[in-house]
């Protein structure tokens, strides 16, 4: 059985006002949302807080301290729903996972984090920003948090798919997680392009659409792919 992370306190939910800690944690989630990493300066964020410098370095030890803890509080959680819906798979399956299983519970929680009150809301957003922000610390910190998770759906995807070689099942979880990401991303964008409202995508059914789309391109590859030795 995974170990269960559990999520941080002073989530995006938390009200303001209720601690200082928690004050910054929400300041911190909004300029980084404006302005990314690297504008999101310790003066803005306690100025956005309504508080002084020397206050906010009481609780952290520095900007990627502070950060640390911004993005633990909303990746955690996420994280959370992933592992127990991998953990009920687990526990239900045969001795090789299914594809589209994994991707179910892979896809459903992160998708559905989006959904919801405002809070929420916001904490999905700086999830999704967290995952593309260039800035090398985020890029530390997020490949910290993401570690254990994307391991885990590595490995249960290498189980359900022994057959295919290294290159092509490195391609197969670049595609997987390229759809997971994707529609977090830039999802609000393509559906105004193709004449959807966002707000009424019903992201359960999404997930599983994605996952069955996924899994049935799969199912179409051959058991290997040779390489042709005339192509560099």
């Amino acid at each position: 059985m995974t170990k269960k992370v559990k999520p941080r306190d002073g989530h995006a939910g938390q009200p303001q006002g209720r601690s200082a800690h928690a004050r910054f944690l929400v300041a911190a989630d909004r300029v980084f949302l404006r302005s990314g990493y690297d504008g999101a300066t310790i003066r803005a964020i306690a100025q956005e807080a309504g508080t002084s410098l020397a206050n906010l370095s009481r609780h952290w030890t520095g900007k990627e301290d502070l950060f640390r803890e911004v993005f633990a509080r909303h990746f955690d959680r996420i994280h959370l729903a992933q592992n127990e819906r991998l953990d009920a798979m687990e526990r239900s399956a045969v001795e090789r996972p299914m594809v589209r299983a994994i991707l179910r519970a892979f896809y459903a929680p992160a998708l559905h984090a989006g959904v919801g009150p405002r809070a929420q809301r916001i904490s999905h957003m700086v999830y999704c920003r967290a995952l593309v922000d260039p800035a090398l610390p985020v890029r530390r910190i997020v490949a910290g948090l993401i570690r254990q998770v994307s391991q885990r759906v590595i490995e249960l995807l290498r189980q359900a798919l022994p057959e295919h070689d290294a290159e092509t099942f490195y391609l197969i979880v670049a595609i997987a997680m390229g759809a997971y990401i994707q529609p977090q991303l830039f999802g609000m964008q393509l559906a105004r392009a193709v004449g959807v409202r966002f707000a009424d995508v019903d992201w359960s059914r999404a997930s599983e659409l994605m996952a069955d789309l996924v899994d049935s391109g799969i199912r179409h590859l051959p058991a290997a792919h040779a390489r042709d030795a005339t192509t560099g």
